[in-house]
């Protein structure tokens, strides 16, 4: 058969798109298979599409250039069609703004041609388009990816309108398909469940050797990252070698990363970002965690099992109660329970043999999931369904335990070990492997079992990061069919004598790179807390056991090597070391700069380390990890805002920043000019501003929403002119009314911030206009800080009529 898979964006990362690429994935090794994306992004898709399954984007999204239709529809691909709403698929899906007449004219010819004996949809909205259009002589088949229950009525009563022109339907699980049955009955569609499927991972874990947990899902409401953040912090003392990663992209990150902040775990909940080979990330985990407040299946739990994970999961609708064996495999703790995630997770993080006994469990019993097992049930629905019955060849057999991986062999294997050591396994070994960098190559041959071992002591490899190319005959190729396993990370300061270390990644195109850390004398940072108008720093000296009193943290000009700040940070028996470091003494007599300082700790002896985080076998803490800022603000002038970061080599320094002065708004007076076709502002201060500073006011919403104006700064007086009436439209127009939110902002050039306006009194100021018109210009204050500033031209006599009433 051919089957075809219908999908919104194969070309980004999500459950969906996962599942997708399985089910293909599976169903090639004996039937034709195609996936159809409406839309195409990128080049490449995130995720890789299985070998031998085609891919056929209906609607190139990558160079559209700004201009909108209808409702503000992108017109994709320049066509006018694209600017108007759509007819064939329903508005009512949440995609329904995505899509246009283009998309419908797109999907109604692929379907009115496709030769596929079954078309699967992947999404209502296309499931929709299918029941509508499709021909007679395919197999229309609807496949649910959430619940019955996170549908919209209006998206649901379309659902039951037209989905009895499917032939089948088909949810991720029982519970949801007797919810459909009950609530949207489809007389004469075959309505059943099959739970999405996982491929066995390429390594597996159990967990004993790391103390993290894992978490990996999109950054959204429904999945209560909040929760998990939240029942970590009540653990994070009894279990302070513990830490939290969660994986993924979302708009929910900035909310989260606040909440970090404000529970003091920047050091102890990393929030990644997604990852394209999760399994990658699942082998460094201890257990994961799931705290959805609804899951239609649960991909990542079945994942994380088949990785070798125990998974503490909320028992919520519908998907966690038909994966994990509560107990065995996992557990199931109470739906939106900050107090039940901390216990199941507590119980895993404090028993060492519960956790190998459970991830053991996890391996065996999500076998169920694999691939060559649902595969069975999609092509027993297809074959039903199109009258052409599958003989016992033709069905996939019982996947024994373990399951044999089915997919080729990636051509290089990545294992990056305790030792600091990386091994580049090939399947078909290249002639030489070389390692580039601006201005240099190291060239490395592989061994008789084509291997290449890269030690970047004995290399003297430099502490950056290089790009892995392989070798063959004149040929210079990337490295990029690859897999990645990291070994024996996170590694313990304590056991690591000196900083050595080779950490694979990939490129954004995919290719293989090695961030190399090295520094023959190191300080691991542990702990970084701002608080209290200071910055301490804690770590451990790698490889220094012996207790160092004077030992001192040297803070110095990136720029000006000679220009530095040293402060106390005595090393205490085993290398533990504290620093406490005074932004004020940093920033003293070069306020108002933005610049870079490094940080170094140096023994009594004169040693100088480095100072940065490497062990845990991550790099890329400049995104991970934000720290709030210190700021100090002197007696006269723009102040400094203080803030530890991590340069592109994870080494920990210092930024300062300029601070706008701390002043209020006393007054704010604005008025059309004497022409009336320019509004004059006038904003009198409760202080005079610093030489240095400058002012702006900047519009927010109205005409010209983005745009920033300067402000003349006379002491304790702003003014200017901002060109607000100048568009053609407000020229020569009778009965003008006009509005525009405008914020003030002060500050250092190049750093303006906002002050509020909120408590001035709101005033209007009437300006003879031309004929009988009277300009009149109200400024009041919102409720932010804001200004709301109105334009409004006034009829004379309507203006004394309402006076004289």
């Amino acid at each position: 058969m051919k089957i075809a898979y219908l999908i919104n964006d194969m070309y980004g990362i999500g459950g969906t798109i996962r599942t997708v690429a399985n089910q293909a994935a599976a169903l090639a090794a004996r039937h034709e298979v195609e996936i159809v994306s409406v839309f195409r992004h990128r080049d490449e898709p995130a995720l890789p599409v299985p070998p031998g399954v085609a891919l056929r984007p209906l609607v190139d999204v990558r160079d559209h250039d700004g201009s909108t239709g209808v409702g503000g529809r992108p017109l994709y691909e320049g066509s006018e069609r694209a600017g108007l709403p759509p007819v064939l698929f329903p508005p009512e899906d949440s995609r329904g703004s995505t899509h246009s007449r283009l998309t419908d004219d797109r999907l109604e010819q692929y379907l009115s041609t496709t030769d596929a004996d079954v078309v699967v949809g992947t999404r209502p909205g296309l499931n929709v388009v299918i029941a509508r259009c499709a021909p007679d002589r395919v197999v229309k088949v609807g496949q649910e990816h959430l619940t019955y229950e996170q549908h919209s009525g209006s998206l649901r009563r379309v659902m039951a309108e037209e989905y009895p022109g499917l032939d089948a339907f088909v949810t991720v699980t029982e519970a949801d398909a007797r919810t459909y049955a009950r609530n949207m009955p489809l007389p004469g569609v075959r309505v059943l469940s099959i739970p999405n499927s996982v491929p066995a991972p390429p390594f597996t874990t159990n967990g004993h050797n790391s103390r993290t947990i894992v978490s990996a899902g999109r950054l959204a409401p429904s999945k209560r990252h909040d929760l998990l953040v939240k029942a970590f912090a009540s653990l994070a003392e009894e279990y302070p070698d513990w830490t939290l990663r969660i994986y993924g992209r979302g708009d929910r990150r900035k909310t989260l990363a606040r909440l970090v902040g404000s529970l003091g775990l920047h050091d102890r909940v990393w929030l990644m970002g997604p990852h394209t080979h999760v399994e990658e990330a699942w082998a460094q985990g201890a257990f994961a965690a799931v705290t959805s407040s609804e899951e239609p299946f649960g991909m990542t739990i079945v994942e994380a099992m088949r990785s070798g994970l125990p998974v503490v999961s909320t028992d919520c609708p519908h998907g966690p109660a038909s994966i994990i064996r509560d107990q065995e495999d996992g557990f199931l703790v109470p739906n939106k329970s900050v107090q039940g995630i901390a216990e199941g997770m507590s119980r895993l993080m404090a028993d060492d043999r519960l956790r190998q006994r459970m991830s053991a469990a996890a391996l065996a019993d999500s076998e169920r999931f694999d691939p060559a097992n649902v595969v069975r049930l999609h092509e027993g629905l297809f074959s039903d369904l199109a009258g052409t019955p599958l003989t016992a060849s033709d069905v996939a057999p019982p996947v024994p335990v373990p399951a044999p991986r089915t997919e080729p062999p990636v051509s290089c294997r990545v294992r990056a070990g305790g030792d600091g050591l990386v091994t580049l396994s090939f399947t078909d070994p290249p002639d030489l492997v070389e390692l580039v960098r601006p201005g240099q190559r190291v060239t490395l041959a592989p061994d008789w079992r084509g291997q290449v071992v890269v030690d970047p002591a004995r290399e003297r490899l430099a502490a950056v990061t290089w790009e892995v190319t392989r070798v063959d005959g004149d040929a210079i190729t990337p490295v990029r069919d690859l897999e990645i396993h990291q070994q024996g990370y996170p590694l313990a300061p304590k056991r690591t004598p000196e900083l050595s270390l080779v950490i694979p990644t990939r490129s954004a195109k995919g290719g293989l790179l090695l961030h190399v850390r090295r520094s023959a004398h190191h300080a691991e940072v542990e702990h970084v807390e701002v608080a209290e108008g200071l910055i301490t720093v804690q770590g451990r000296v790698l490889g220094h056991d012996e207790a160092d009193a004077r030992a001192r943290m040297v803070v110095r000009l990136r720029n000006s090597p000679r220009t530095l700040r040293e402060f106390s940070s005595p090393v205490a028996i085993g290398g533990l070391f504290t620093a406490v470091i005074d932004p004020a003494a940093v920033v003293r007599g070069r306020h108002g700069d933005s610049e870079t300082w490094e940080m170094r700790l140096v023994l009594s002896n004169g040693t100088e380390c480095s100072v940065g985080r490497h062990l845990p076998g991550v790099v890329g803490y400049k995104k991970i990890i934000e720290y709030p800022a210190q700021d100090v603000r002197p007696a006269r002038g723009p102040g400094s805002r203080v803030r530890p970061y991590y340069t592109v080599n994870d080494r920990l320094g210092l930024r300062t920043s300029p601070l706008a002065p701390t002043v209020e708004v006393e007054d704010v007076r604005v008025r059309a000019t004497a022409r009336g076709d320019r509004l004059r502002f006038a904003v009198r201060l409760t202080d005079a501003l610093p030489e240095g500073v400058a002012a702006a006011v900047e519009v927010v919403r109205g005409s010209d929403a983005g745009q920033r104006y300067p402000l003349d700064v006379e002491g304790r007086l702003l003014t200017g002119t901002p060109p607000l009436l100048a568009r053609p439209e407000y020229t020569g127009t009778d009965g003008l009314r006009a509005t525009w939110q405008v914020r003030l902002l002060v500050g250092p050039a190049g750093a303006l911030s906002r002050i509020g306006a909120g408590s001035v009194l709101g005033h209007t100021a009437r300006r003879w206009n031309h004929g009988p018109y009277v300009r009149s210009v109200t400024a009041s204050p919102l409720a932010n800080g804001d200004l709301k500033v109105t334009v409004a031209d006034v009829h004379l006599w309507s203006a004394i009529n309402r006076r004289l009433r």
